[in-house]
């Protein structure tokens, strides 16, 4: 008869956690391509690119333990944005050791003059000389696919093994053995 988890001591548990942890999380990592996780990942992505379908069920002998889905940023809209924008370093250095600005200079780290006179435009609401409002047009964005999502259920993946899972594996999922 095969022991349940439970019957591990709380340190015995721990490790048989951890000894898990490490033997599985190089095959789900979302980040590594050549992961069992991202191989997965790039089929759906594909089917996605194919068919336009985002969700998936995860099953295992038939029952569904869980689903996996496609993520796409949302499109946008082309906008136009204003930005703070040095256009003169020789006018903003000459601003930067003038009069109205000396007081504000001393609080400041004198190698960013152009992140100084920003932040003084932002209190003052004034431009300091050699700065200006730029405009900038940023183009729309269609939709892209920025990755996948997983939702898996232990307690159901547990029951769709059944059997063919150790007890103490069921008892970590979860699962009643």
């Amino acid at each position: 008869m095969s022991k349940s988890f439970s019957d591990y001591t709380p340190m015995e548990q721990l490790a048989i956690k951890q000894a898990l942890f490490k033997v599985l999380a190089a095959d789900v990592d979302t980040k590594d391509p050549d992961s069992l996780r991202g191989y997965v990942s790039a089929d759906i992505i594909g089917r996605y690119e194919q068919t336009g379908a985002k969700s998936y069920d995860l099953r295992i002998g038939g029952m569904k333990v869980g689903t996996m889905s496609v993520t796409v940023s949302k499109e946008t809209d082309e906008r136009t944005e204003r930005r703070f924008e040095v256009t003169d370093d020789a006018k903003l250095d000459a601003w930067v050791r003038g009069d109205d600005a000396q007081q504000f200079w001393d609080a400041y780290i004198t190698s960013h003059r152009a992140e100084f006179a920003r932040w003084y435009f932002e209190c003052m609401g004034e431009l300091p000389d050699g700065c200006e409002m730029v405009e900038e047009t940023i183009p729309a964005q269609p939709e892209r696919v920025k990755g996948t999502t997983m939702r898996v259920d232990p307690k159901k993946v547990a029951k769709a093994l059944g059997s063919e899972l150790p007890g103490a594996v069921a008892g970590l999922l979860g699962g009643a053995r």
